[in-house]
């Protein structure tokens, strides 16, 4: 039974929560829209046009999308379905107006509104792999920053495996002890995981999907040996 740990990929070994220290770090945040199949999307928002409909997920981590395979919602909060360019999105209601502004939607506007347990069931499609990412709902989604909607990859987060073992997903991490993607990952295979950030946020600007891109600051976890970033990697 696989379970994500953290990892440090330069000493090739795993750490205990009392061996990780925190420190600042910067990280290329992304919002990505990922595209919504028609399944069952008409009775939630029948005003959406199923071609070009998407749902918006926001991370810090753009190296963990290639192992994405859903989409968190916090089932309380709400969601507004949003018409801009022609085009249609969901995002958390409490965040849309500052989603627009850093999308440069100069023209927009709120069609519908519905709280996060009515989108569960929906299917987007992974942005650049022909595989599902259907939405499910989770507590742990907050409103400080993003979307409101979570990418989810089991395989690389403690919350993120919970939410997997949920609704029956796999633990799905396909790097090996240095930090490097396994030949399993088509585009990026034999690429440390940091280093594959740029090759991703190209794919996904390549693609079209890539709404807007922002580095922050933050505090993330270390090794407290050779005091690098490490990873959350299930093994």
């Amino acid at each position: 039974n696989k379970k994500p740990i953290y990892w440090c990929g330069s000493c090739e070994t795993a750490l205990a929560e009392a061996e990780v220290e925190y420190d600042d770090h910067t990280s290329p945040s992304i919002y990505v829209r990922f595209p919504l199949q028609a399944d069952g999307l008409d009775k939630v928002f029948p005003q959406a046009d199923a071609g070009k409909s998407f749902i918006v997920i926001w991370t810090t981590t753009p190296w963990t999308i290639p192992d994405n395979l859903a989409v968190a919602v916090h089932p309380d909060f709400e969601y507004d379905l949003i018409e801009a360019g022609g085009n249609f999105y969901i995002l958390a209601k409490d965040l849309s107006a500052s989603c627009a502004e850093k999308f440069g939607w100069a023209d927009w506007k709120s069609l519908a509104t519905v709280t996060g347990d009515a989108l569960q069931g929906l299917i987007a499609r992974h942005p650049f792999y022909d595989r599902p990412s259907p939405v499910v709902t989770a507590d742990y989604v907050t409103l400080d920053a993003g979307t409101g909607c979570v990418h989810t990859a089991p395989g690389h987060g403690r919350e993120d495996y919970d939410v997997g073992l949920q609704y029956g997903l796999d633990a799905y991490s396909p790097v090996n002890d240095n930090g490097v993607f396994t030949d399993d990952v088509d585009q990026f295979n034999g690429q440390f995981v940091f280093k594959a950030n740029d090759a991703i946020n190209q794919a996904l600007s390549d693609k079209g999907v890539l709404l807007a891109k922002e580095d922050i600051r933050h505090s993330y976890p270390h090794c407290w040996r050779c005091k690098r970033p490490v990873i959350f990697r299930a093994t």
